[in-house]
């Protein structure tokens, strides 16, 4: 994020004071970690303030986190709000990383694994001089590092807030020595199964529908996922984000969402979640043959309005300069750091993780809970029954989860005054509960 935007956004919000700063942690390599942070003005020191840890997702940044992380701070008594750039993203590079390249396709994958990340935040949070964490927020993928967070260290982690991702808990990696019975597209009990072995079979279900299917997390697994994004010109850089930025929005009138048939099946086959899945736009469950680009270009032939907003009456300065930021850093430092997340969920875990795994999926947490969404945003029913399996998993009741009418995937971007509402009133509750 530059320091020049940065100083406009401190100008807006005259009750605190925006940072952006460079910690380096105290871990297995050093990671130096880029970080956004809001604190009233009034406050003399940040740890005398109970801490708000944001994640973001992808394709995003720390930046995404800027409509809500004053007004956080400001809030009720005050609190230190921090925003990372997570690792693989942005301005947080590894420490032996003198001049800070791209990261590569055939780079190690380890560091990027879920519970490697959840190493590098429970980390920050040590860097930062604390012994706790008030709030945990994560949108998107940090949804999933936050569950793994607040399961691995809930003495650390005092509430959680997912965020268009729902977490139901740690998946139980595959077991080798287990046989695997049955033609996987007749299996029953789908829901049940390891995410890998899921995503294996509902991917070879896909591929054989007519027309022939697969899941965006396997094309974003792929060796040319990278490229293909990034496109040869910072413009078509600019053009791709913002037309897929704008596709999973709110404004799209293709995102009509709804649960899927197979949600209310306690034993869906793996044949039928395919089926469903094949509904989902084509930004979730892509024809087999076309590469990302390919399938927002066309959409964007179709429709001009696909692209970031213009300044106009209705938008802001800031609101019109999004999809540069956007654009200049992902073309510094590409896509293949936050794809890497996708393409560990996918593989195998390292050797040396599976029996904490095991361990994590047999844990109940006891953490107060919430999850906010936009209405529109597919991520919500995506995966069948994951909702209330996470209500289920962590006892959540009716207000504990918000769905915010007309507003789509980027939630905390689209509605920043209803989420940041809907995050104090969470964090009234759990106050209150603990006084």
């Amino acid at each position: 994020m530059d320091l020049h935007h940065l100083q406009d956004l401190n100008q807006l919000q005259p009750r605190c004071t925006l940072r952006s700063r460079i910690v380096t942690l105290d871990d297995r390599d050093g990671l130096q970690v880029h970080l956004i942070e809001a604190l009233p003005i009034t406050a003399s020191e940040p740890v005398s303030l109970p801490l708000i840890l944001l994640l973001h997702g992808f394709p995003e940044l720390a930046y995404s986190w800027r409509k809500v992380l004053a007004p956080l701070s400001a809030a009720r008594g005050g609190y230190h709000v921090v925003a990372p750039d997570l690792r693989g993203y942005g301005h947080t590079v590894t420490q032996h990383d003198e001049t800070p390249k791209r990261i590569q396709y055939d780079d190690p994958i380890a560091p990027f694994h879920v519970l490697s990340i959840v190493e590098d935040i429970c980390s920050l949070v040590k860097v930062l001089g604390r012994g706790s964490v008030a709030l945990l927020v994560g949108h998107d993928f940090g949804s999933i590092v936050a569950g793994h967070c607040v399961t691995a260290h809930p003495e650390l982690f005092r509430s959680v807030v997912f965020m268009s991702a729902p977490f139901a808990g740690v998946e139980q990696p595959p077991q080798p020595h287990l046989p695997n019975r049955g033609d996987p597209a007749d299996i029953a009990g789908a829901k049940d199964k390891p995410l890998t072995t899921l995503a294996q079979a509902v991917s070879t279900a896909l591929a054989a529908l007519a027309p022939p299917r697969k899941h965006y997390t396997s094309y974003f697994s792929t060796r040319d996922a990278n490229r293909d994004m990034l496109g040869e010109r910072q413009e078509d850089l600019h053009r791709f984000l913002g037309g897929y930025y704008h596709m999973k929005s709110g404004a799209w009138e293709g995102n009509t969402t709804h649960p899927l048939p197979s949600a209310s099946n306690p034993s869906p086959t793996i044949a039928a979640i395919a089926r469903d899945l094949a509904t989902l736009p084509e930004y979730y469950v892509m024809p087999e043959h076309a590469n990302m680009r390919q399938l927002i270009e066309r959409y964007a032939s179709q429709h001009p309005h696909f692209t970031w907003p213009s300044e106009g009456s209705l938008v802001t300065s800031e609101d019109a300069e999004t999809g540069r930021v956007y654009a200049s850093e992902f073309a510094r430092t590409g896509f293949q750091g936050g794809l890497n997340y996708y393409r560990s969920a996918l593989s195998p875990p390292p050797t040396e993780r599976v029996e904490e795994l095991i361990a994590l999926s047999q844990r109940q947490v006891h953490v107060p809970v919430a999850f906010i969404s936009g209405a529109r945003d597919w991520g919500v029913y995506q995966t069948p029954g994951a909702v209330e399996k996470m209500r289920h998993r962590f006892g959540m009741q009716s207000d504990d989860v918000v769905l915010i009418e007309g507003v789509g995937h980027w939630v905390q971007q689209e509605a920043p005054d209803q989420v940041i509402a809907a995050l104090l009133q969470f964090l009234a509750r759990v106050e209150g509960k603990s006084t």
